[in-house]
């Protein structure tokens, strides 16, 4: 159930429109290995969410098709995103940073919508499918 309502909250979030960076601070390491992130997500600090958990309540040809159009992206079926204990300002990692560009670019700690959020919209939109809340 945890699971699910991370989906939600990041479904949330992906309504949040065109602002996307601004709004979402869901951080994730983009170099870190699958068993890195499984590793990660056995602490209270991390927490995995999986696309799939964001087509809930989908007809299942739309699910099926949304899933498969953010697949042909390349972009990462899941995030372990840091959920607690953030020491940055206003207890974001990367939110705060005045260099965009940093936000999606690979190194360190990125951000999911600013890296990812494109993919995420244009799977949902080129499916004609809404964002589930």
């Amino acid at each position: 159930m945890t699971n699910i309502g991370a989906g939600v909250g990041l479904a949330a979030a992906l309504t949040l429109g065109s602002g996307m960076a601004a709004y979402a601070h869901e951080c994730f390491n983009p170099n870190r290995s699958e068993k890195g992130n499984a590793g990660a997500s056995n602490s209270q600090a991390w927490f995995t969410v999986y696309f799939e958990e964001l087509t809930v309540g989908l007809e299942p040809d739309d699910a099926e098709c949304v899933t498969d159009a953010y697949a042909a992206t390349g972009a990462p079926m899941s995030f372990t995103i840091h959920v607690k204990g953030a020491h940055g300002n206003d207890g974001v990692v990367a939110g705060n940073n005045p260099n965009e560009a940093k936000a999606a670019d690979g190194k360190g700690i990125d951000e999911i919508f600013a890296a990812h959020g494109a993919d995420l919209f244009s799977a949902f939109a080129g499916c004609g499918v809404d964002i589930p809340l």
